[in-house]
């Protein structure tokens, strides 16, 4: 193989490229958007037999925000 196709290109530039059409909405075109793509993801979720343990599932906090959150309210107690 000689090189890549001419029409891969880097990662920065495909992103570059796929944000171009959303860099100058308005808020209210932003809004159409998000809403429109939430309407999409619940249909899909909506089909999903697994459904309610989706909805359940929570992102675990990294470790170093657990230890920020510990911190902070340690203060929080001592200025009570």
């Amino acid at each position: 193989m000689t090189g890549l196709p001419k029409w891969a290109v880097d990662n920065r530039t495909a992103v570059e490229r796929e944000a171009r059409a959303y860099r100058n909405l308005t808020p209210e075109e932003r809004w159409r958007a998000t809403a429109a793509a939430c309407r999409g993801a619940a249909r899909q979720l909506a089909q999903r037999v697994d459904r309610q343990r989706l909805m359940d599932y929570r992102d675990p906090l990294p470790e170093s925000s657990v230890i920020a959150l510990r911190r902070l309210r340690a203060i929080a107690r001592r200025r009570t």
